[in-house]
Formats: C-alpha cells, structure tokens, sequence
C-alpha cells in the first residue's frame, strides 16, 4: 500500500501505549508530520491517567498547531476542560481503538486533503469532530451492488441528535451502474432522522467501500 502521508497533521503520543499506537501507524505506512510550516493540527492519543498529566508537557515541546485533538484510546480518562483543545474525542467500549483512530486519519485525508466530489467543506469535516464526542466509524466494502454495503449501514441505530459523515467510494466512469448506485445513495440519505446532521461525499477509488461516520455529543 502507498504510504499515506498527512502534511498538516502532528501525532502526539503521551504514554505507553499511545507511542505504540502511533508507531504501529508508521509501520503500516500512515504518517504526520514532525514540524512544518503547515501544521493545522496536533492530535495527542492519550491512553492513562499518566498520559493526561503529561499532555502540557508533550505541547509545550512542539510549535503550537492551529487546533489540538485530543484522542482518548480509555472512555473513562476525565480531560479537563481546556480552551487550548478544539476536540475531546473517545470511542464507544467495544471499538477497536486502533482501527477507530486509523480510520479517522483516513477521513481526514480524504476530507480535508483531497476534498472528494461532492464539495464537502472542510469547516464541515471539523464540525463533526469539534467538541467532547463519542466517535465510531463503520465501513463496508461491496463488488457488483451498492446495497450489499448500504443494507449492512441500515443496521445502525440512528440517533436524531447524531451527526453523521457518509463517504462513498465510486469507479471513475459514467456508466449506467454509477446511475443506479447513486439512486441508492439518495435513498439511503432519506433514512436519516430529520433532527440529524448528515455531510456526504464521494470518493474515487479502485476499492467499492461505504463509510459512515458518526460522532454524538456527551
């Protein structure tokens, strides 16, 4: 796989287990930056109680990016509230936090770097995130017909105060299936409470995947 380098953001690891979190990033080939003159964003994974103490420690060794993310791999670590963190982020108890936080690297990428089709904007992306959230993320890959992945979405429980991010990933052609898949699309988006918030954007990508973001206030 091609090495997947995000220039904007900085991984921050505050603890143990969060050097192996981003270390294990670098050995699949997902990588931030250490210092640029483009630095939007410092996300510092913190996995302890000895990971918070030191999250002052760890900021003040880099040039301060424009917001800092601070992502919990433990739901129940209490982060102060601080005007310094644009994002408190943490996953639900049965996620996968490694899987959670590479996917959210990949959105981010897409999202932000590559933009996508749809004209997505970035601010949009960053109002999913900005707060204290609980995040989760699903995604399903599917080979002849989009609803072998949107059949499966359905399954989740959609919360009227939820706000959501779909991504699709589409061929680069103009065929009568793209047409069809695109209905599908429509009719999917119709399914989502009317209180929600729902962003979507289109990819292109040899791989056929639905992606869906989700992100609840707490």
């Amino acid at each position: 796989m091609e090495d997947i380098i995000l220039e904007s953001v900085r991984f921050i690891a505050t603890d143990d287990e969060s050097i192996r979190i981003v270390e294990r990033l670098k050995s699949e080939g997902v990588y931030g930056q250490e210092d640029s003159q483009y630095l939007f964003m410092d996300i510092v994974i913190v996995s302890s109680a000895k990971g918070f103490e030191n999250i002052p420690n760890v900021l003040s060794k880099n040039t301060p990016a424009t917001r800092t993310v601070i992502i919990k791999t433990n739901p129940s670590l209490v982060v102060d509230d601080d005007i310094n963190y644009y994002s408190v982020l943490s996953f639900f108890n049965d996620a996968d936090v490694y899987k959670e936080i590479k996917t959210l690297l990949l959105l981010i990428r897409i999202n932000v770097k590559i933009y996508g089709l749809s004209g997505l904007d970035t601010n949009d992306f960053f109002t999913l995130t900005k707060g204290r959230k609980m995040i989760s993320t699903a995604s399903y890959a599917y080979k002849d017909n989009i609803d072998e992945a949107i059949n499966k979405l359905k399954k989740i429980k959609l919360q009227n105060n939820g706000e959501y991010l779909l991504l699709f990933t589409v061929q680069h052609d103009h065929s009568e299936e793209t047409t069809v898949e695109m209905l599908s699309i429509k009719n999917f988006i119709d399914t989502f409470p009317e209180k929600a918030t729902l962003y979507w954007n289109l990819f292109e990508s040899s791989v056929k995947q639905v992606t869906l973001f989700t992100s609840i206030s707490i």
